[in-house]
């Protein structure tokens, strides 16, 4: 994004090649993480009547799936020419701020399980 906005240049393929191979792992652990969530959920014996527990899953399934998912798709078959970067960087931009809420909420929500 610092190259895109700031300076401008049009030498960004070694970076988005990093970007795009960083992008496999997030989406890989992200899934990761959701499966062995749920299996610690079902491990530890906790049910959908504790409030935390539904509103952590409620924000894993309704704000990150959807931006893990737009991301990939953006990232794998969009990304190949100069205008798809700017629209993905505004995207990346634009969702950080909902990203960045979301993920203190879900952390907030594990250490004080409010109920």
């Amino acid at each position: 994004m610092y190259k895109t906005f700031i300076l401008k240049d049009m030498d960004q393929n070694v970076e988005r090649g990093f970007y795009r191979f960083l992008t496999y792992f997030e989406i890989l652990f992200f899934f990761l993480v959701l499966i062995f969530g749920f299996l610690m959920f079902k491990e530890a014996g906790y049910t959908l009547d504790q409030k935390w527990i539904k509103y952590k899953i409620f924000l894993a399934l309704t704000v990150f799936l959807p931006l893990e998912v737009v991301n990939g798709v953006l990232v794998f078959k969009f990304m190949n020419n100069e205008k798809w970067y700017i629209i993905y960087d505004k995207f990346v931009l634009y969702i950080s701020p909902v990203l960045v809420l979301a993920g203190v909420l879900i952390l907030y929500f594990a250490v004080f399980k409010i109920t």
